[in-house]
């Protein structure tokens, strides 16, 4: 495999983690840029555990039923 196509799978694999990250943050309050951290190994875990237990900024002002 040549370096042109190794690069080609760098961009496509950064896409493919980067942009639906971008979104999520970006709807839930966060800063979308955190998004970035996805590309460093052990990333994907960082931003799972940061939505998963962090106060939502969209959800300030509103009730949050817990069952």
């Amino acid at each position: 495999m040549s370096e042109f196509a190794i690069l080609q799978w760098l961009i496509v694999s950064a896409l493919f983690f980067v942009v639906p990250f971008w979104r999520i943050f970006g709807r839930a309050g966060f800063k979308p840029a955190l998004s970035w951290v996805a590309l460093i190994p052990g990333g994907i875990l960082i931003l799972l555990w940061i939505l998963a237990f962090a106060k939502w900024p969209i959800l300030t002002g509103t009730e949050i039923k817990k069952e």
